[in-house]
């Protein structure tokens, strides 16, 4: 069986809601109407009943009690027949009037016994004082035929008929008023199909209305930046990484083709070309190591999955080995407390990773009798590390872009000094997976302060 769309079941949730309100004010009306009827059918039978009783009261109707005949009664009743034929035209369809005695026995009746005998609905009754025959009691019956029965069997049919055809208007404005709350919806949809990996950079008409829709566009809207960012992210890094390995290989090829033609009869040419053949391969070893790293760098972290380790012995191991960058720089770095430990929440290689590529840059572009400071500190749960040099610097049009893969600034384009580009935007992949954060003040000719902010344990 097919399933319903949206759309359907909107329009059927409108008709069937608006079908049960159809119901039940019908069925209030209905019964209503039904209980105010009956009550008034039991007046004017009432009514109609008193008014019987003056009638056989007047003296004028004397004559119609005192009829010659064998009645049903006893004594002076069994002599007379009264006679109530006279009432008849009072009567209404379906309406039946009794004379009884005392003891129940029938004196008189008039009315269409047969179909009030079958069906009584409505009865009431008085007992009156009669000249011969005492005390007697009239009692008028209904069947359900007469104007105000009939009034409410025709309202009833009216009501189901109007039932009837609620339960039609229902559907059609269900499927009216849900094709047009859906408009916009489908219009959305066109434009969302309309969308692909070449235009990401189209977005969606939202309605003027601040309601759930433009809500909805905006979320779309805003999916779709991401989204574009993402992939232009994606385009560039491809293209750089290429360009990247492009150059190794290109030196490597063109050693290979030397050492083809030259290299059997020229040791030195063979030497050398080795030697460019071994560093280009050294670079592009290095160059896959760090994109592999930052692939596993942006990562999610999974839940309940983490290390802590010691900033403190992390930076111990890391000083010795990275002043050995640029000797000529001096450090300002103090260190902890014997015993003191700063312990946050990252892996030891991570975290080393991290400190390893800030301080390295660090010390490489600070000039000679430059200083590189360190320093650190635990503030509102978090450890703080602070690394500031006196180099060359970043410009204010180039510190917004340094965190992108491949970005070198104007002072570290050269192959010699300057790395892959990747090493800030390691620090960073890596700072956000573990719930820290990077930031970096630069003034170009003064200086560079980074601030490295760790999650504490």
């Amino acid at each position: 069986m097919k399933a319903w769309t949206f759309s359907r079941k909107v329009s059927a949730s409108i008709a069937l809601t608006s079908l049960v309100v159809v119901m039940v004010v019908s069925g209030f009306v209905y019964v209503t109407f039904k209980h105010w009827t009956e009550s008034q059918e039991v007046d004017l039978l009432d009514a109609k009943l008193r008014q019987f009783e003056l009638q056989l009261g007047e003296v004028g109707f004397i004559s119609s009690l005192l009829n010659p005949g064998s009645g049903e009664g006893t004594g002076m009743a069994a002599l007379f027949e009264p006679d109530l034929s006279s009432l008849e035209s009072d009567l209404d369809e379906g309406q039946y009037l009794q004379m009884l005695d005392s003891s129940g026995l029938v004196l008189a009746e008039v009315g269409t016994e047969e179909q009030v005998n079958n069906d009584v609905k409505y009865t009431a009754e008085r007992d009156i004082e009669l000249l011969v025959f005492g005390t007697v009691k009239l009692q008028l019956m209904d069947s359900g035929h007469s104007r105000s029965a009939t009034a409410e069997r025709e309202i009833g049919r009216l009501l189901l008929l109007g039932l009837l055809i609620a339960a039609v208007v229902s559907v059609i404005t269900g499927w009216i008023v849900a094709r047009s709350a859906l408009k916009p919806i489908r219009m959305m949809i066109g434009e969302v199909r309309s969308i692909g990996a070449n235009n990401l950079s189209q977005r969606l008409h939202l309605p003027v209305a601040k309601d759930e829709l433009h809500q909805l566009g905006e979320t779309f809207n805003s999916f779709l930046h991401k989204l574009d960012v993402s992939f232009e992210q994606q385009r560039r890094f491809v293209s750089d990484a290429s360009h990247e390995l492009k150059t190794p290989i290109a030196i490597i090829e063109g050693h290979t083709h030397m050492i083809q033609r030259w290299g059997k009869k020229s040791p030195e040419v063979l030497d050398e070309s080795l030697a460019f053949m071994m560093d280009e391969t050294k670079r592009m070893k290095e160059l896959i190591a760090q994109l592999l790293l930052l692939a596993e760098a942006e990562e999610p972290l999974l839940d309940g999955v983490g290390e802590v380790c010691d900033l403190h012995d992390t930076l111990r191991e890391l000083i010795p080995q990275t002043v050995h960058v640029n000797p000529e720089v001096i450090l300002d770095y103090d260190g902890s407390p014997i015993g003191e430990a700063i312990l946050i929440r990252m892996p030891r290689g991570a975290s080393y990773q991290v400190l390893r590529n800030i301080v390295e840059n660090a010390f490489k572009y600070t000039p000679k009798g430059g200083t590189v400071s360190i320093s650190h500190f635990i503030k509102d749960g978090q450890a703080i590390v602070i690394v500031e040099d006196t180099g060359i610097g970043i410009s204010s049009e180039q510190l917004p872009h340094i965190f992108d893969r491949f970005y070198r600034t104007e002072g570290s384009r050269n192959r010699a000094q300057g790395g892959s580009g990747l090493g800030l935007a390691i620090a960073k992949a890596i700072m956000e997976r573990y719930g820290g954060s990077i930031h970096i003040d630069s003034t170009l000719g003064q200086g560079t302060k980074v601030t490295l902010r760790f999650i504490g344990e």
